[in-house]
């Protein structure tokens, strides 16, 4: 019996050429237009959306306003409206002082995101003022009994709706905080009348009275 042989495969190795991946520089361009046309497009849509979330904080102003007045008449008290730069609240007054309105199903607390903002006038004087602080140094415990006062203050209205329907004159202005700014304006008279007007180019706090004459 013939023993069989095993034959030996040699083992070969195989080269392939090398490619190396790269990025033509026509490639890179149109990547780079790509990205330039979607960044534009989110910054579009940024804006819009603040656009449209101001416009809708404008018109609840304007509208919660209007509410108030009513709510004066016929309830036959006075209504106050605090303004700060991030919202503003609702108060009554009991005949000696002003008090938060509470528990109102309409009249609420509101707040603002930025770069949405606010800013008051009251018969052409500014009427949104900080708080002052007392540069002086005091003890541990009159810092504390300071810190409480201020805490427990409350701050009286801007804005004041009598039971008459009347109110003082005020123009409250809403609008984006950046460069491209636009703003929206309520104003109210002595009879009364509250008036909204559509979104004005410019920044809520510096152009608050352009084209007042005009509008109102």
């Amino acid at each position: 019996m013939k023993p069989i042989s095993t034959a030996t495969i040699s083992k070969q190795s195989f080269r392939h050429p090398i490619t190396q991946a790269g990025f033509t520089l026509l490639e890179i361009l149109i990547a780079l237009a790509i990205a330039g046309i979607m960044l534009s497009v989110a910054v579009i849509a940024f804006s819009d959306n603040d656009a449209a979330k101001l416009k809708n904080k404008a018109h609840q102003l304007f509208g919660l306003i209007q509410i108030a007045q009513e709510e004066s008449i016929i309830r036959g008290i006075e209504v106050g409206i605090r303004v700060e730069q991030d919202g503003y609240s609702f108060m009554i007054y009991d005949g000696t002082r002003w008090n938060p309105l509470q528990d109102h199903p309409l009249l609420r607390k509101v707040e603002l995101d930025e770069p949405i903002e606010m800013y008051v006038n009251v018969e052409g004087q500014e009427a949104l003022l900080g708080s002052s602080n007392d540069d002086v140094v005091k003890g541990d415990a009159e810092n504390e009994q300071a810190e409480d006062e201020q805490t427990n203050k409350v701050e009286p209205p801007q804005i004041f709706i009598l039971s008459s329907g009347e109110m003082n004159e005020f123009t409250v202005t809403i609008g984006l905080d950046r460069d491209d700014a636009r703003f929206y304006r309520v104003t109210g008279n002595y009879l009364g009348d509250v008036e909204l007007t559509p979104a004005i180019e410019g920044h809520y706090r510096h152009d608050w009275d352009l084209e007042l004459n005009e509008s109102f």
